[in-house]
């Protein structure tokens, strides 16, 4: 095993592969998705498609700079990425509710022969949402635990009293 100042500076030297995994696929859609159609089902339902299809590579990226932030000690990364994964769980609840009315609307408008298509790529991008939620709560509540100071002020007991202990044949007279 390494020693642990070599760990930790392995340890940081991945912290540029982590963004890549997390802002080349955002980069990617966002390419994708440019210009925007909000009114358009179809632009909808294929960019959240796209977008819950890069999900687990996104998370992986995240949960690599977790990873570092906890062998490296930068509690302050881990609590900004808590709090922005628990975020990012919420919204992702709400698209995933958006998603759904999309591709039954999308099912409704398309041909017979596109019909089963739609449902599976649709089955599939929900699966990643659901499963990402999932895993989006565990790591922001991971990375907020991991991120507490260990024996912070706000925890901090009363000092213990222990009494001296002498031994001998005539000990406490």
């Amino acid at each position: 095993m390494l020693p642990d100042e070599n760990l930790s500076r392995y340890a940081k030297s991945l912290y540029p592969a982590a963004l890549l995994l997390v802002i080349v696929p955002l980069a990617d859609l966002s390419l994708r998705a440019f210009p925007a159609q909000w009114g358009s089902l179809q632009w909808r339902f294929g960019i959240v498609g796209l977008l819950f299809g890069n999900f687990g590579t996104i998370l992986l990226g995240a949960g690599l700079i977790g990873l570092i932030a906890a062998l490296c000690g930068h509690r302050g990364i881990l609590r900004a990425l808590g709090y922005s994964t628990l975020v990012v769980a919420i919204v992702t609840v709400v698209m995933l509710g958006l998603f759904l009315l999309d591709a039954v609307q999308m099912r409704q408008l398309a041909n017979a022969n596109f019909k089963r298509a739609i449902l599976l790529s649709a089955s599939g991008a929900l699966f990643a949402g659901l499963f990402g939620t999932f895993t989006l709560v565990a790591m922001g509540r991971g990375a907020l635990i991991a991120g507490r100071p260990i024996g912070g002020s706000r925890h901090r007991s009363a000092p213990s009293r222990s009494s001296l202990v002498v031994s001998g044949s005539n000990a406490g007279e």
